[in-house]
């Protein structure tokens, strides 16, 4: 086959979706036709010219590998022998025609090439020449089907989608559902692979860590690259996609992360500086830059079968982007297969604040496994007491659950642990122990602590007694810290400067508090946070009140952005507030000043900004007088859910029999409904309000001569 040379001339590609710009690709001319190789860096310019926000966010993400790889450089030197970072992978093939729908052997071909390539056990890896023998490198990274989905159901890890979208790899539609391609599966625990049609003469694409549009984090392949069997020469060998992977665990093309010349680099120490790519198949010695280069890299642009190796540098580039980028991948179980295989997959009681000391525990039974599950063992205990069991039996298939309840338990009051797990599905060892077991923490209130109330972080405990702190993936959450206090010496801060991913909520609860005997309340507490992005992020803050033990909360707070920060500048370093840097902030808790039993809920939404900082939480009252508190102290209006979107529950509890008018008003005081009943002692009313306009609602209950009320929110 005659050499192939690349193209130095540029055309314009055009997508099927408007971007606002298009982008100067390089071509490739070979027998077979025009190719563009790797379309990866202009479809990361394309990301940030929708989002420039995009290029100080890799830019941070950078600082942290490379802190990373300071740190650990001498450790790693040190070491012996690497562990193997195995990486489960999910191809999504959506076809449009028959053509397009490759084979399951075609994609076990590229698995197979996959980890022959990082694995350096790749038939032609003799073919690199003695110049750089003493630099290839097996990387000891791996790669596997999911056996597992989101779900934890059983999967093939492949994925098939027809669609009627023309070309969908040039559009954003090969990363929904709803569009017609295949939403993505949950990239920190998956490597998502699409292999679809691309057209345009593009092989594939990906993005580098940091640069992916939401959604679209993983590698794109154009069908007639992807495995071997029936694949186009000469990129018939599974390389394209090597090559792409290569670039989504963070490396850049051998000749630098621009468009060439001796003044570009790839970031690794190892690779020769060269100062364009390479197509076909030279033969060596090549030189540019006053080196040898390295063009049979799987980073360059030769045809398949010219390409066998990566550096010792890129393999540690890769590793230390999966651990600080991708850490996720370390730990997904989404390849551990079994045929017996239960786990307990919820709790759904007890959770939360509970108002009574006895309550039935429940929890959901899932068979995670191939084999039906016709009888497991549950394991529970409380606070890590006494273990308890209960034999369970039936008919689960693969991914049901079955709802179980337990034998009613008796605890005080205070907080506590629940922990269920499962032992012997069907009689026999569980396949996958990782999945069986799931806690919940949760408190009996006795009625809340009384006012005032007064938080400011100097105990060492954290949380403190009668706290509940909530965290969701089991990650970055709410923590008390030294190095930032408005007084004092201490805070409470969440750490959004090293928290590995955006949309995680973090919940902390204060002890439930006794508002009743109050005509006003009041909370403040002092705020310290800043931005790091100009525009397009933020980290939010909001709070919530709940008087029925959280079953149902009402939100009171909620700021993010401008309205959040409390420094205008962007800090582009770790935010560590002085004390000029505070803010305070007021809360209305009057609503709940007939509540005994009130508990207030801070929820931080990362958005891998900056840091957030909470110090000295006051809650104080203003007592009624003592004429009014005999009316007031034990008739309890609750309302819920709130916000509600169709029936809203109306809950009373009364001292003594009463005549009572429910009332519905709306924004501007037009009466809605109204519920007249005499003798009323308990009472739930429910209301329709599916059929009105959304927005802000009162709702009145007038017992005698008394007026309670409580706004709704009818989104």
């Amino acid at each position: 086959m005659k050499k192939l040379l690349p193209l130095l001339t540029t055309i314009f590609f055009g997508t099927n979706v408007a971007f606002g710009q298009v982008n100067p690709v390089n071509i490739i001319t070979t027998e077979e036709g025009k190719v563009i190789r790797c379309f990866t860096s202009e479809k990361i310019e394309e990301a940030r010219l929708q989002n420039p926000d995009i290029i100080e966010r890799r830019t941070k993400l950078n600082t942290k590998i490379k802190k990373y790889s300071e740190r650990n450089k001498h450790f790693e030197d040190a070491k012996n022998i690497l562990p193997v970072y195995t990486i489960p992978v999910v191809v999504h093939i959506i076809y449009r025609t028959n053509n397009h729908n490759i084979s399951d052997t075609r994609v076990y071909e590229q698995i197979q090439v996959l980890n022959e390539d990082y694995r350096r056990t790749n038939a032609d890896a003799g073919n690199t020449p003695s110049t750089f023998a003493g630099i290839v490198a097996d990387c000891e990274i791996e790669f596997c089907l999911a056996t597992k989905d989101p779900s934890n159901n059983s999967t093939t890890g492949i994925t098939r989608t027809q669609t009627s979208v023309n070309s969908i790899g040039q559009t954003n539609a090969y990363y929904s559902t709803a569009a017609g391609g295949k939403t993505i599966w949950d990239p920190s625990k998956y490597l998502n692979i699409w292999v679809c049609e691309m057209g345009g003469g593009i092989l594939g694409f990906t993005y580098t860590p940091g640069n992916a549009p939401n959604g679209a984090d993983g590698v794109v392949i154009g069908y007639q690259y992807f495995g071997k069997s029936g694949a186009s020469a000469p990129f018939n060998r599974g390389r394209t996609t090597t090559h792409e992977v290569g670039h989504w665990l963070n490396l850049e093309h051998v000749w630098g992360a621009g468009n060439g010349g001796c003044n570009q680099d790839d970031y690794v120490n190892d690779t020769p500086v060269q100062t364009s790519s390479y197509g076909g198949c030279p033969s060596h010695p090549q030189s540019s830059c006053s080196s040898n280069d390295m063009f049979m890299n799987y980073m360059d642009y030769v045809n398949d079968n010219c390409m066998n190796s990566f550096t010792s540098g890129q393999k540690t580039r890769m590793r230390n982007a999966i651990t600080v980028a991708r850490p996720g991948l370390l730990t997904s179980q989404a390849c551990v297969s079994a045929g017996d295989d239960a786990g307990i997959s919820e709790i759904n009681s007890p959770s939360g604040t509970i108002c009574a000391l006895t309550f039935i525990p429940e929890v959901t039974l899932k068979n995670h496994g191939g084999s039906p599950l016709t009888s497991v063992t549950i394991n529970y205990r409380i606070d890590g007491g006494t273990t308890n069991t209960q034999a369970w039996t039936g008919n689960l298939t693969t991914a049901q659950t079955d709802l179980v309840q337990l034998p009613q338990q008796t605890v005080s009051q205070g907080t506590h642990t629940f922990e269920a797990w499962t032992t012997l599905p069907n009689g026999n060892a569980d396949g996958d122990n990782s999945n069986d077991a799931t806690n919940s923490s949760f408190s009996i209130s006795g009625g809340g602590i009384p006012l005032p109330f007064q938080e400011g972080f100097e105990g060492t405990t954290f949380p403190g007694t009668g706290w509940t702190a909530i965290n969701p993936d089991g990650d970055i959450t709410w923590a008390r810290t030294t190095i930032a206090s408005k007084t004092g010496s201490a805070s409470m801060f969440m750490d959004n400067w090293d928290y590995p991913v955006n949309g995680e909520p973090d919940y902390i609860i204060l002890p439930s508090i006794d508002m009743s005997g109050s005509s006003s309340v009041t909370m403040t507490f002092e705020l310290a946070y800043a931005l790091y992005s100009a525009t397009g992020y933020s980290d939010t803050l909001r709070i919530w009140g709940s008087d029925d033990c959280g079953q149902t909360w009402t939100e009171l707070y909620e700021k993010f952005d401008s309205d959040l920060t409390t420094i205008s500048s962007l800090q582009t370093t770790e935010f560590i507030p002085n004390s000029n840097n505070w803010r305070m902030e007021t809360i209305d808790l009057t609503a709940y000043s007939n509540s005994p039993d009130v508990l207030i809920r801070f929820e931080h939404v990362c958005d891998y900004e900056n840091n957030l900082y909470i110090d000295d939480i006051n809650i104080t009252s203003t007592p009624i007088t003592s004429s009014t508190i005999a009316d007031k102290e034990r008739n309890i209006l609750r309302v819920y859910p709130n916000p509600t979107s169709g029936i809203l529950n109306i809950d009373l509890e009364l001292a003594e029999k009463e005549n009572v008018k429910v009332m519905v008003f709306n924004a501007l005081g037009q009466q809605i409904t109204q519920i007249i009943e005499s003798d009323v002692v308990t009472g739930n009313y429910k209301i329709n309000m599916s059929d009105l306009s959304k927005g802000i609602y009162q709702i009145k209950v007038v017992v005698n001569d008394e007026t309670m009320s409580k706004k709704v929110l009818l989104k």
